[in-house]
């Protein structure tokens, strides 16, 4: 098999399990007890969105040019700030102590969605023997692996608000 139909293969998986990940974040945000919960699954769905859009360009790029040649460089611009994500989502949180186990839970399963996107991609990359897919799927998977920091950082709060450490490791004000 070809690297270009290898790359749509994988392009062709990723695309369904972004409009997963979409389904299930929008889901969970219309039904979250807490606004935490609702920014931070809206701010996902709208990613994994973005997402989508951005592979079904490079699966249609591929398909038409039939070349490697055609997949994006990769730059820093479609890095997602999850420390941003997840303070803007902090900015609204009225009693951080007013959570139960079953959020937790959800928390939980986004965190595996995220884990199996970061496999899917980082799977994809090793597979492939172009440098610039690598990348491409290396850059993917970082992508998934940052939507999993900024949940397990949510959990963490959640779970433990005044034990917490913000991103870059100190304690929070309002944490205790």
């Amino acid at each position: 098999m070809s690297e270009v139909q290898l790359c749509l293969e994988i392009l062709e998986k990723a695309i369904v399990f972004e409009e997963e990940g979409m389904a299930f974040f929008q889901d969970r945000a219309s039904n979250a007890p807490s606004s935490l919960e609702r920014n931070l699954f809206n701010s996902l769905a709208k990613d994994e969105a973005g997402h989508k859009a951005y592979l079904m360009q490079i699966r249609d790029d591929l398909l038409r040019e039939q070349s490697i040649d055609v997949l994006p460089e990769v730059d820093a611009e479609h890095v997602t700030n999850v420390r941003s994500v997840f303070e803007n989502a902090m900015t609204s949180v009225n009693d951080p102590y007013n959570f139960e186990l079953e959020e937790l839970e959800i928390i939980k399963g986004a965190m595996d969605v995220e884990r199996r996107g970061y496999h899917m991609y980082a799977d994809g990359a090793a597979e492939m023997t172009s440098p610039r897919a690598r990348q491409l799927f290396e850059h993917l998977a970082g992508e998934e692996q940052n939507h999993f920091i900024l949940l397990k950082n949510t959990f963490d709060f959640m779970s433990d608000p005044e034990g917490f450490q913000s991103f870059d490791g100190q304690p929070m004000l309002d944490g205790g």
